[in-house]
């Protein structure tokens, strides 16, 4: 993720934050979203991981 795509997921999930009552400038609050940020981007990389797996899978079936 590039630091623009960044920056619009982290104003968008301090939006959230605002509406459910919670301030996202809290230390504590900026701690976990970075945790949670971290396990998300680890995890959408396995997955595009496995997707390119199997897209080098099917493009190798296809060629013979």
């Amino acid at each position: 993720m590039d630091l623009l795509e960044q920056h619009k997921v982290n104003a968008e999930l301090d939006e959230r934050l605002r509406a459910a009552g919670i301030d996202p400038s809290d230390a504590k609050v900026k701690e976990i979203s970075s945790v949670i940020s971290k396990y998300f981007a680890e995890r959408t990389a396995e997955v595009l991981q496995r997707v390119q797996e199997v897209l080098d899978k099917v493009s190798r079936e296809e060629l013979h």
